[in-house]
């Protein structure tokens, strides 16, 4: 069988300042899956910067080429299968639909494609309609009032307007909400953006302030325990992942460029049937994970989905002992394939996993510290056009061992070489 995976980017990615260094190379990782199924012929279709892609050998499409020319493309491999490789990135979260486009034409066109929905895709972009499917599904939600930009403001241009009623409604629903409320920009990229509020005036400023640029949703905060997990397959066959815990910013929100990830943690089969219940509603086809929140009665709460790959799978990878491409191949190719139950994909799952940011660092370092004793993977990302030291980037190191102890003598080790870091000393704090 011909397997294709494809990946897309629409926005201008600049190679030539922002760098990424994955150890092991995903390269090897590629091969290895290669070797392990010499049945089957891979290949990787992707745009800059292709993000989970081998760094060599794979077929790389100008930054203007559209869906049309992956079609093209896709069918010149003689392709039995395609395969979405979902990636992310600035500013909007919306590859997902991109590569679902892809899928729509490949399937008219005769090739059978693993890949969500545009319609799906759609649904979890935005996250006003993300709260909307969560309801119609039956899910409980946060109470939240939307707030349309353009309307909020219209009164500023428009010289017939004498009061503005439709700010007005906004304001007054959300005096019916429980504070403190989070606000957070519709179609953004994760949480960037996220601003929590503890009086209504502190909303209302914002709302009327320059910050406002974009719709917003102004959503009661679930006090709670922050955790993800990732979801893989098919219709009908489905693999939910353990969750792992996330920690907090001092506003208790996971901030993407600092959070630590620690587990895996128990799976509940409250949590797994109410992610197999979300799956079934979107009809996830692929990769996909979920932001939840366990507030302080026990309930869990569903707080963003992200139907691609994400900042956890590297973590899921390396706690298998699987890489992504064999993740991808076990638990979403295999069913779709064979029309068997997936594969089990954590048969030999770590029992203590750790993901947390180091500072920069250079290739020679990094190969260093990939020989620390549990260190599994290092993806570093280094933009070295961000003017503030804090949007460099940084180095996500995954350790995974049976044994506690290996991964505090790895952040021992990490205390000596970065020392004072607060991300090491707040891991150091989740794994106690």
């Amino acid at each position: 069988m011909r397997i294709v995976f494809y990946s897309t980017n629409s926005n201008i990615f600049d190679e030539v300042n922002f760098k990424i260094n994955v150890l092991p190379k995903n390269q090897t990782a590629f091969e290895n899956l290669k070797n392990a199924y010499p049945q089957n012929e891979f290949f990787y279709l992707t745009q800059k910067p292709g993000i989970f892609m081998p760094e060599e050998g794979s077929v790389i499409l100008p930054k203007d080429a559209g869906p049309e020319d992956f079609v093209n493309e896709i069918i010149t491999l003689k392709a039995d299968l395609a395969v979405a490789m979902t990636f992310w990135i600035e500013p909007y979260d919306w590859l997902p639909v991109s590569d679902a486009l892809i899928a729509e034409k490949l399937r008219a066109a005769g090739v059978r494609t693993i890949c969500h929905s545009v319609q799906t895709g759609l649904s979890c972009f935005d996250k006003w309609r993300t709260h909307n499917e969560l309801a119609r599904m039956g899910f409980d939600v946060a109470a939240a009032v939307f707030c349309d930009h353009d309307l909020y403001f219209c009164a500023g241009s428009n010289k017939e307007v004498l009061r503005n009623v439709y700010k007005e409604s906004v304001l007054a629903q959300i005096r019916g909400l429980r504070l403190p409320v989070i606000i957070k920009d519709t179609t953004g990229l994760s949480s960037y953006g996220m601003t929590v509020a503890h009086t209504y005036g502190e909303v209302a400023g914002y709302l009327n302030s320059k910050r406002n640029n974009s719709n917003r949703l102004i959503e009661e905060f679930i006090n709670g325990r922050q955790f993800g997990l990732e979801i893989y397959g098919v219709p009908g066959a489905y693999t939910v992942l353990p969750p792992f815990e996330f920690s907090v910013n001092q506003y208790g929100i996971t901030s993407p460029k600092q959070s630590v990830k620690y587990g895996p943690c128990q799976l509940p089969e409250v949590l797994r049937e109410m992610m197999l219940k979300l799956a079934d509603g979107l009809g996830l086809c692929g990769a996909a994970q979920v932001d939840l929140i366990l507030d302080d009665d026990g309930k869990w709460h569903i707080i963003e989905i992200n139907p691609r790959l994400s900042g956890m799978t590297y973590t899921y990878a390396a706690a298998c002992g699987l890489s992504v491409f064999e993740m991808m191949y076990k638990a979403v190719i295999e069913p779709e394939s064979t029309g068997k139950e997936p594969v089990e994909v954590t048969a030999n799952l770590k029992k203590h996993v750790l993901s947390l940011k180091l500072p920069l660092m250079s290739e020679k370092q990094m190969e260093e510290i990939l020989l620390i004793e549990g260190v599994k993977l290092l993806n570093q990302t280094n933009d070295l056009a961000a003017k503030q030291e804090r949007e460099k980037g940084f180095c996500e190191c995954i350790i995974a061992a049976d044994e506690k102890s290996v991964l505090q003598k790895a952040l021992a080790h990490f205390e000596e070489l970065f020392p004072g870091d607060a991300i090491v000393l707040q891991a150091k704090k989740m794994i106690m």
